[in-house]
């Protein structure tokens, strides 16, 4: 499937669509430039699962956890790491 959003809501409400179907162990890989939209759909799956906190890029952290919702969502930037 392909979806095109044209904005930062559309961007969220995917990532939002998309939560209620996920399941314990599920993996979504996200590969984009910066300020491609990866945080933004991260927030509306994170909303998706009942995770109310604000979801940061873990640009500096590499990952940022998230044990608030339906499930816990794992959000890691990779980009840095080699190999």
């Amino acid at each position: 499937m392909e979806y095109t959003t044209t904005d930062a809501a559309g961007t969220q409400a995917v990532g939002a669509a998309l939560a209620p179907l996920l399941q314990a162990g599920d993996v979504i890989l996200l590969d984009g430039d910066l300020g491609a939209g990866k945080t933004t759909f991260t927030k509306g799956v994170a909303a998706g699962l009942g995770i109310h906190r604000n979801v940061k890029s873990p640009t500096f952290n590499l990952i940022k956890e998230y044990h608030q919702g339906r499930l816990p969502l794992y959000h890691m930037d990779v980009y840095r790491l080699e190999g």
